[in-house]
């Protein structure tokens, strides 16, 4: 794979997840402060175009057609807590990118993994373990970074999976001190992801 061309991808997804972490605090400037709303939630299916993943019940959906136009198209589809703590609103997205060329799951998630350890602000691997998801093998991925050296750590947790030349990334995001249930729920949310 075509290493520039798969950094600038990288970069694009960054981007893509700040915005919209970004967007997500425009649309609900007069929130809480309280993340209690946050775990409350069971979690549910969301049917996607050629995904379902499950999600957190009162989480907000974000489409593309909610997306400022900064967001990149690769983005499919973004979930929010309602309520941001300390000025942050946990998330998961997935984004989705022509690779140009067919790769496994495992080698598209080995890439990611070393941009993340290559682009990112204090990058600290926290846990890399094989899954499953539905049919195919891949890695999840958590780790704590600054998307750049003045934004806060966010600790993240990435799944990777692939279809023909496609790699889909779905990424949770989250502060390092969201309480266990909180990155629980996220977890499970992260690693549903199944494409049809």
């Amino acid at each position: 794979m075509n290493q520039r061309i798969h950094s600038y991808g990288f970069i694009k997804k960054l981007f893509a997840m700040t915005l919209i972490v970004l967007a997500v605090f425009l649309l609900n400037r007069c929130g809480k402060s309280d993340s209690s709303s946050s775990t409350g939630g069971t979690l549910k299916t969301y049917e996607g175009n050629g995904f379902a993943i499950s999600m957190i019940s009162n989480w907000k959906i974000i489409t593309p057609a909610e997306f400022y136009a900064e967001i990149p198209r690769e983005t499919m589809v973004a979930f929010t807590s309602p309520e941001a703590t300390n000025g942050f609103f946990t998330n998961v997205n997935i984004l989705k990118e022509d690779l140009k060329q067919a790769v496994s799951p495992i080698d598209y998630a080995r890439a990611n993994i070393n941009l993340s350890a290559q682009n990112l602000t204090n990058y600290e691997k926290i846990q890399e373990v094989r899954v499953q998801l539905g049919t195919e093998k891949s890695i999840l991925h958590i780790f704590q970074a600054r998307l750049n050296p003045a934004e806060k750590t966010i600790k993240f947790i990435q799944v990777y999976s692939t279809k023909g030349n496609f790699g889909y990334v779905v990424t949770g995001g989250m502060l390092p001190d969201a309480p266990q249930s909180l990155r629980d729920l996220v977890g499970s949310m992260v690693t549903s992801f199944r494409l049809k």
